[in-house]
């Protein structure tokens, strides 16, 4: 039986449910292009499913790696701030922070710390001791050493 178009009843309703499938792999497909969109940064190496929303200038989502191998789902605002002011998007223990800017550039700490930033004259990283994990160790009147070192995972400067 052929409805008024020559085309077999029933066609029509498997055209338009492919058509609605089709629509969907689209609207499905688009949520994995904010990931690809998101702003560079090393937090990429070790977090999945990140959501950027442009015009609110943030990282809605994204789900990082701790240090002892569980996930975080976190967030990051002012992502232009970050990125406009020489800073770096980093994955620091399953948070997401703006790292690099403004630290202080003397002595050896960097080698063997990562997720460095300052806070007013307050340096704050993770620093890897002898044996063992990394420490999450700070570093008062940073800006005023001359010297800077990672002291079996804390901070020292002179």
């Amino acid at each position: 039986m052929k409805n008024g178009m020559g085309m077999p009843v029933g066609t029509w309703k498997i055209a338009a449910i492919t058509l609605c499938f089709a629509v969907a792999l689209l609207l499905v497909g688009n949520t994995d292009c904010n990931a690809a969109d998101a702003p560079n940064g090393s937090y990429k190496k070790t977090c999945k499913s990140i959501y950027y929303n442009a015009d609110s200038n943030r990282i809605t989502s994204a789900s990082c790696k701790k240090m002892d191998g569980k996930w975080n789902t976190t967030q990051f605002h002012n992502v232009s701030g970050c990125i406009n002011s020489g800073g770096d998007i980093t994955n620091c223990n399953g948070t997401l922070e703006c790292t690099g800017v403004n630290l202080p550039n003397v002595g050896s700490y960097q080698r063997s710390c990562w997720c460095c930033k300052m806070t007013g004259n307050t340096l704050s990283c993770y620093c890897n001791p002898k044996k063992g994990k990394a420490k999450y160790t700070t570093l008062n009147n940073a800006a005023s050493y001359s010297d800077i070192w990672n002291d079996n995972g804390s901070l020292k400067g002179k």
